[in-house]
């Protein structure tokens, strides 16, 4: 630890400095090198007479200054910097099984204090404690209203601001599972419009996030209402065009937002998607002026995209020329991808960061929220994103990047190099994505050794070889002490693929060859991957409970768990059949079809759907 002794320190950055200087090696120590904080305009670090001077206009700059300090003091160069930025935030999806807990919140709200971020969101669906609902979050990890608090304080003290990001009329499905949503469900995962007992339960939402969180400002959600009012809405009243039904409701909800001393954000698709027939990304046409002037003044629409390429930039020029046509405030919500598996897709979430961030700045659109969502189960961890995020913090406060500067940068405020932080792509590398990130390892790992549904969507002369090379790279970084714990667990990953990738195609050549001696060490090689699988299944445990709440691993238990006694039934399987007590496999002799179209010499594709991976049958 290098000593250090803070001259003139604001009082109220104090707490945040505590909290941050283990994380730099650093102590402070009234013998300590001086380091004089003055309170003024963008952020410096600079060397003065035996210490160091660092200005900062508030803790946002404070803090991003501090990750510097460690560098300053070992005599790297002077800093100058001012965030062109207005909103520098993370929504981490907290509702798709894995809910972080608080430790792990409190430990991502350090990296972005460090980044010189400014804001989070966790977005609760359903994962938070709603009084009088008591279903509402059952089971399901919900964080207690002690815990919101002490999440809000704590990031209040590093310069954060937690915005509560929630759900006020679709994406509730896991909440309206439950007989005691009867009165407030229209169809599908969206709640039932007029019917007051849902403005009661809104209101009861809002009055929770009110009563957690300092923030003025709240996420309301509201989109991918597909089926909006053609449930028991429509039993009710008749058909109505949807338009009218959401602006009625965000009327409702949005003066249920300013009753409670709120400035209401929403979603922007579900404009798009009524005025285009259900598409949200249009390279043409616009939205009326007739729809545009009935949306609530004040309202903040955020436009989110995540598949951005130089193919679809023309595209996304069109999105924001609509958004800004709009007479309300605008944000725009990129991906970092660690929703579609496994392992995250970082290398095309930041290809995709440059290009949106190019148009974004060109167009003063500086409220920016980098989205990592959970989809189908949240097998990734949070902490994969963190690569994506520094990309957007570097962005903000110095323009475009290059790697010598985030590769400095992820060392000063995650203690790895940032090449080093993107080696998590390496169990999905092999699959070459260029268009849209691709999920091989979800789905090999979850096909089928006997009926195989995904068999068509691999390269089987090198998958094996390729897991294998993916897995000696994770290995190099499975000692680091912050990180080395989510190395380990892709790197079991990929020790399991390395055999059960290919297994089902082995399998069936061997099998319509009649090769028995062949099906003989198939059937052996299935106890050496079932062991494997275990040991992917420990160390897999070990990452969700360090990061998250125990709810929802049952999940990961019971796909990895079933998976495993379909191993165990395909080598009994096997064996009844070399032992003439089972006249046939009828399962390999169905052809081998894609299960999406395949275009061009690529066979891989982006398939994170776990109950269509393991059968074609119910589930």
């Amino acid at each position: 630890m290098q000593k250090i002794c803070f001259r003139n320190l604001p009082k109220d950055w104090e707490k945040g400095t505590e909290a941050l200087l283990p994380q730099l090696s650093l102590a402070v120590d009234a013998t300590g090198i001086p380091v004089t904080v003055e309170v003024g305009k963008g952020l410096s670090v600079t060397s003065e007479a035996g210490g160091v001077h660092i200005v900062a206009e508030g803790k946002k700059e404070y803090f991003r200054a501090l990750s510097y300090l460690p560098g300053k003091l070992a005599g790297k160069a002077d800093v100058e910097e001012s965030c062109k930025a207005t909103m520098l935030c993370l929504m981490a999806d907290v509702s798709r099984n894995a809910v972080m807990n608080v430790a792990s919140v409190k430990r991502m709200i350090r990296y972005l204090a460090l980044m010189g971020m400014d804001s989070l969101m966790l977005y609760a669906e359903d994962t938070y404690e709603l009084p009088g609902y008591p279903y509402f979050g059952r089971m399901r990890g919900r964080y207690s209203k002690e815990e919101l608090k002490e999440i809000d304080d704590y990031a209040f003290e590093l310069g954060i601001e937690v915005i509560p990001c929630i759900q006020t009329l679709a994406h509730l499905m896991q909440a309206l599972q439950w007989k005691a949503f009867g009165n407030v469900h229209d169809i599908d995962d969206i709640m039932l419009v007029g019917e007051e007992k849902t403005y009661e339960m809104v209101d009861a939402m809002l009055k929770v996030c009110r009563e957690c969180f300092r923030s003025p400002r709240i996420n309301l959600g509201m989109d991918e209402a597909h089926n909006l009012g053609r449930g028991k809405y429509l039993d009710k009243n008749g058909y109505r065009k949807s338009t009218d039904i959401m602006l009625e409701h965000l009327e409702r909800v949005v003066d249920l937002c300013r009753q409670n001393g709120y400035q209401p954000m929403i979603w922007s698709d579900m404009f798009f998607r009524m005025a285009f027939g259900g598409k949200y990304y249009v390279e043409e046409g616009e939205i009326s002026e007739e729809v545009m002037a009935k949306v609530p003044e004040g309202l903040t629409l955020i436009f989110w995209d995540y598949y951005t390429t130089e193919r679809t930039q023309k595209r996304f020029s069109h999105m924001l020329d609509c958004h800004k046509k709009f007479h309300n405030p605008t944000a725009f919500a990129g991906g970092a991808w660690a929703w579609s598996g496994f392992a995250p897709h970082s290398r095309f979430s930041i290809k995709s960061t440059e290009l949106q961030l190019d148009a974004c700045y060109k167009y003063s659109m500086t409220d920016q929220i980098v989205t990592c969502w959970g989809d189908n189960g949240r097998e990734c961890t949070n902490f994969a994103c963190l690569t994506t995020l520094l990309y957007y913090a570097e962005y903000a406060y110095g323009g475009k990047p290059c790697t010598e500067k985030l590769e400095a940068r992820a060392q000063d405020c995650f203690g790895i190099g940032f090449e080093d932080l993107l080696t998590l792509d390496a169990p999905d590398a092999h699959a070459n994505e260029v268009e849209h990130p691709l999920c091989p390892t979800k789905y090999l790992l979850f096909n089928d050794p006997i009926e195989g549904l995904l068999d068509a969507h691999m390269d089987p002369t090198r998958v094996a070889a390729d897991y294998a090379e993916a897995e000696k790279q994770l290995l190099a970084f499975a000692d680091h002490k912050e990180f080395g714990y989510i190395y380990k667990s892709l790197a079991a990953l990929c020790r399991v693929l390395t055999r059960k990738s290919d297994f089902t195609v082995r399998l069936r050549a061997a099998y319509l060859s009649g090769e028995k001696g062949a099906l003989a060490a198939l059937a052996e090689e299935l106890d050496v991957i079932v062991a494997d699988l275990d040991a992917f299944l420990a160390v897999y445990r070990e990452q969700w409970y360090c990061e998250n709440k125990s709810y929802g691993f049952s999940v990961q238990e019971l796909r990895i768990g079933g998976l495993r006694a379909r191993l165990l039934s395909a080598k009994a399987r096997i064996e009844a059949y070399l032992a003439d007590e089972a006249n046939a496999i009828p399962e390999l002799l169905e052809p081998v079809l894609p299960m999406l179209p395949i275009g061009g010499d690529n066979p891989y594709v982006n398939f994170n759907n776990w109950r269509r991976s393991a059968s074609a049958c119910i589930l």
